[in-house]
């Protein structure tokens, strides 16, 4: 999450005095989504130009059906009422934008850059509703991509079997062709809360303190005031230890959330020189449709 310069002169009762981006992934985490996408919903009713809510990866059905949110609602509601709403957040996850441009410099979104960015028009032309991000290779990328140390451009992501990894080289020359400062992403569990990449260039936040109760790992909120300067509010993770809450079908969903920005030696003890999924990855520079939204 982050929070930027706001009316701070013009504090009001019942009024939000900064303006706010959600980085995504507001479902499958834990046995409360309901409550957690349902407030994040109002308050993006109450004040829609303060709260900006850009989709991540979960908020996709053939994702949170396996992952928490299907069963979440199945164990809530009587079966037809739980189908019903399961159908109905996930017709309104395919309208939200997949990335914002705060200030003119900073661009937010879940996942990571791609080799589709050629210009922030480029995220404008993605179409919606969007039903599969997999369908648009930019989209996915906004979605899902995540950096590599030592990698040297882009190449399939094998840890996750979706999308790519892209190394810092991309990173700086796609940021010089945006005319960007500042990537902020989440995606990936930051055992501190947050982890610079690219000669901080790029900031992942990670705002679930506990994420993993048993590794006790802190969240992050980053914090951009209207000088420019940043900051972050830790939070620190809860007591007790124990393991994660988690209500979907798959018992390792994220047993390769390491709590750090991976390197290639990394991606190689993990897959062992292999991909987890095969995926086709093209990389030229043919434009594509895409959905950017500017706070």
């Amino acid at each position: 999450m982050l929070d930027y310069f706001g009316d701070r002169h013009q504090e009001v009762p019942g009024w939000l005095s900064k303006n706010f981006v959600f980085l995504g992934d507001y479902v499958d985490r834990g046995r409360q989504s309901l409550e957690v996408i349902v407030f994040v919903f109002l308050m993006k009713i109450t004040f829609p130009d303060k709260v900006f809510l850009l989709r991540g990866n979960h908020e996709c059905k053939p994702i949170n059906r396996v992952y928490g949110f299907q069963v979440e609602l199945a164990e809530r509601f009587e079966k037809e009422q739980g189908s019903n709403l399961f159908h109905m957040f996930n017709e309104a996850f395919t309208h939200m934008p997949l990335a914002c441009l705060v200030g003119g410099i900073i661009l937010c979104m879940h996942g990571g850059i791609s080799p589709r960015l050629t210009s922030l028009d480029e995220i404008n032309k993605i179409p919606k509703p969007l039903v599969d991000p997999n369908s648009n290779e930019l989209a996915c990328d906004l979605m899902w991509a995540d950096p590599m140390m030592g990698l040297k451009g882009f190449r399939a992501n094998a840890i996750r079997g979706v999308s790519v990894h892209f190394g810092e080289d991309v990173l700086h020359s796609t940021m010089a062709q945006l005319g960007v400062k500042l990537i902020v992403r989440g995606h990936q569990m930051m055992m501190n809360g947050f982890n610079f990449f690219g000669n901080q260039k790029l900031v992942t936040v990670f705002t679930a303190a506990s994420y993993y109760p048993d590794r006790a790992n802190r969240g992050a909120v980053l914090h951009v005031d209207d000088s420019g300067r940043m900051g972050f509010h830790v939070l620190s993770p809860h007591s007790g230890g124990g393991e994660k809450v988690f209500t979907g079908e798959h018992e390792d969903a994220n047993r390769f959330d390491v709590g750090y920005i991976m390197s290639v030696a990394d991606e190689k003890k993990m897959t062992g020189g292999g991909v987890r999924i095969a995926i086709d990855v093209h990389l030229n520079k043919e434009k594509r449709n895409d959905d950017h939204n500017t706070p």
